[in-house]
Parts: C-alpha cells; structure tokens; sequence
C-alpha cells in the first residue's frame, strides 16, 4: 500500500510541475506577443490571457514553494515588487487604465 501512494504521490508532483511549466511558457509566449499587438482588441485579449495565466500560475504553487521551492525565483520576478509596481500589479493596471478609456492605439 506504501508503494502505491508514494507512486502517486510522484505522479501528482510530475504532473503539478508540467502544470507548472505550461503556465510559465503561456507566461512568456504572451509577454512576447503583447508586444506585437496590431489593435486594440489583440491588445486586451493578450492582457486578460496574461492575468488568467499569472492567477494559475499563483494557484499551482502553496506558500513553501513560493519562498523556497524550485520556483521561487519566476514567483517572485512576476509578483514582488522591485522598484514600484511589479510584473502582475502593472497588467492589472494596463487592464484597469484599458477599461476607463485610454487606449494604446
């Protein structure tokens, strides 16, 4: 019965990682094509998409693997705070400036 749950035990943590790494490359594929942005409709949907895929990011990790795990460097450049807002703060701004009318093209 030990065996049994220590390989399920694996299986969910492969799984949670690949979870993990699929939300890091949505990630930054969206980073990239934010910057190719041709309208104003390309330029929202990219926005909402990157703010889905920071929250599932946010989600698959607990509170040790955001400070301590393998992780916890991506964790911190997208949420904490460097020098004023950080990566995550600034999509929601972008999105919130966005929803009261000015927009970048």
């Amino acid at each position: 019965m030990s065996f049994f749950c220590f390989t399920l035990y694996k299986f969910y943590d492969i799984m949670d990682k690949s979870k993990i790494e699929n939300a890091i490359n949505h990630i930054t594929s969206l980073q990239e094509k934010l910057c190719y942005c041709e309208n104003n409709l390309q330029y929202i949907k990219r926005l909402q998409a990157l703010k889905y895929w920071l929250h599932k990011f946010d989600s698959f990790l607990d509170k040790n693997s955001r400070q301590h795990g393998e992780y916890a460097a991506v964790y911190e450049s997208y949420f904490h705070t460097c020098c004023g807002f950080s990566f995550y703060d600034r999509v929601c701004d972008s999105i919130l400036v966005y929803e009261y009318g000015d927009r970048p093209f």
